[in-house]
This record gives C-alpha cells, sequence and structure tokens, in this order.
C-alpha cells in the first residue's frame, strides 16, 4: 500500500508538469527515479508477457497524474480566463527559454542549406496550424459540435502525442498551438464537479495514445540518422510560437498589465533555463 501510496503522488507530480509548456515531464520522472521504468513500460506496452509487470505501474502512475493535472488545470483555466496576457507571455518565455538547451543537445549544430529548410519548416508548420485553428474551433468554449471539429482534435493530438516523444519538445505546446489546450483543461477540471465532457475526453485520448505509441520508435529512428535537422525544426517550431501563442489581448492591454507581462516573460525564460540546463540532454519523455 505504502508503494502505491509514493507511486501516486510521483504521478501527480508528473501530470503537474504535463500542463505546463517546456518543463517536459522527463525531468520530473529522472528526479523520482522512475525514468527508466517509465520508458520500459511504454515501450514494452504491446508485449502480453509484460502486462502483468507493466499495467499495475502505469495504472498507478497516471492514475496520480490524472489527479495532478485535474487540480491544476482549475487554476491554468482560472488565470486564462483572467489574465490572458501575463499567462500567455509566461508560456512564451517558458518556450523560448529552451533554446539554449536545444542548441547543444548534438556536438555539431552549424546551420546548413538542410538544416536552415527545417527552421524554416518548424516556421511555417506553426504559422500555418494558426490559420487553420480557427475556423475548425467554433463556439465561444470552442466545444466540439461538428465531425470536422473531432477530427481537428483527433489530429492535433495525435501531434501532441508525438511531440511528447521528440527531444526538445513537449505536447503542452502543441495543444497550447492548436487552441485546443484551453478545452482540454477545461473538460479535466469539469470531471471534479463530474462533468464529463466525453466528446473532448475521447477525441483527445483517441490522438494522443496513438502518436506516442507510434512516434516512440520512428523519432529514435530519425534522430539517429539527421539529429541536426531534426533539432532545428524544433526550433522553428519554438520561434513559431510566438507567432503562434501572441495573445490578442496584448493590442489593448494597459501599461500595467503590459509591465505584468513582461515579468511573467522573464520569469518563465528563466524557468525554462533552470530545468532545461544548456548542456545537458533533453529527455525522450
Amino acid at each position: 500500500m505504502r508503494k502505491h501510496l509514493i507511486l501516486v503522488l510521483k504521478g501527480m507530480a508528473y501530470g503537474v508538469t504535463n500542463l505546463v509548456p517546456a518543463i517536459g515531464g522527463g525531468t520530473i520522472l529522472i528526479l523520482l527515479g522512475i525514468y527508466e521504468q517509465f520508458v520500459d513500460a511504454w515501450g514494452n506496452i504491446l508485449n502480453p508477457k509484460r502486462w502483468k509487470e507493466i499495467i499495475p505501474f502505469l495504472f498507478v502512475l497516471l492514475a496520480g497524474a490524472a489527479i495532478g493535472m485535474i487540480a491544476l488545470s482549475k487554476l491554468i483555466n482560472y488565470l486564462l480566463n483572467q489574465y490572458e496576457v501575463p499567462t500567455m507571455l509566461f508560456f512564451i518565455g517558458l518556450l523560448l527559454g529552451t533554446i539554449p538547451s536545444i542548441l547543444t543537445m548534438h556536438g555539431d549544430m552549424r546551420l546548413t542549406i538542410g538544416r536552415a529548410i527545417a527552421l524554416v519548416f518548424g516556421v511555417a508548420a506553426v504559422v500555418l496550424l494558426r490559420f487553420v485553428r480557427e475556423p475548425a474551433l467554433t463556439g465561444s468554449l470552442r466545444e466540439i459540435k461538428s465531425v470536422t471539429t473531432f477530427v481537428y482534435y483527433v489530429v492535433t493530438s495525435f501531434l501532441a502525442g508525438a511531440a511528447s516523444v521528440t527531444p526538445g519538445m513537449d505536447g503542452t505546446s502543441v495543444f497550447m498551438l492548436a487552441g485546443t489546450y484551453e478545452p482540454i483543461t477545461g473538460a479535466l477540471s469539469a470531471l471534479s464537479h463530474l462533468d464529463i465532457r466525453w466528446m473532448t475526453i475521447i477525441a483527445t485520448a483517441l490522438g494522443v495514445a496513438p502518436g506516442i505509441i507510434l512516434f516512440s520508435k520512428l523519432i529514435e529512428m530519425v534522430i539517429k540518422r539527421a539529429p541536426a535537422v531534426v533539432y532545428y525544426c524544433v526550433l522553428g517550431i519554438i520561434c513559431g510560437s510566438v507567432y503562434g501563442l501572441w495573445p490578442k489581448g496584448m493590442r489593448t492591454a494597459s501599461t500595467a498589465t503590459t509591465i505584468v507581462a513582461i515579468v511573467t516573460f522573464v520569469v518563465g525564460g528563466a524557468l525554462a533555463l533552470v530545468f532545461n540546463k544548456p548542456g545537458k540532454v533533453v529527455d525522450k519523455f
């Protein structure tokens, strides 16, 4: 019982970090001493011979993660609704603060034509996503009310799952760029009131799970062949995120709000530097 309780608490810590962009859950798993066990469990999830060992571990850990995410989602939704500009600038600071660590993830990060193309591709992908997301997400609460929106959630959740197993990236950032972050955290927060938003939860799960399972092997293979190209593409996505996440309310923000936003931006960047120190390999998960 004590062992399971400790694992639940570790899962809660892991779940909380998964709601904050740029602070990878893998970092926390290493600090908690369960990173290797976590990676091994997901790597053998399709092996029935290991299920007796893997399923109990993942069930308890993910149960704790769910509790942590539901608890924190309330706070995040409140901040986004009441203080959108400072909150979004904080998240942008978190993302930009990971750039120094990404530049040191490979021994040879010199800029070449191929790597420059990957960088531009990353930026273009984010800009395109912002244009696509507006017509795909309709309604003031951006709820899933059509097949198009449901498919959009599944596809972007798949990309988020893929991002979670890509060094230098995290799924939360993709959710934010896709415009589904607030609805998803809102659905998590609603669970505490037994208000189950089935469509949002199902669409997200249908995308995230395959994204993690399919890309865990693929991204490992691609990085072995062309690591610098992958990291430059990640850099492009991060740089493009400034445009993708820039709050519309910034144009009409008061002087006081602007000052607070600048402070939160600096704090976000500083936290990212602490959690992703240059020269440290960013974790796979």
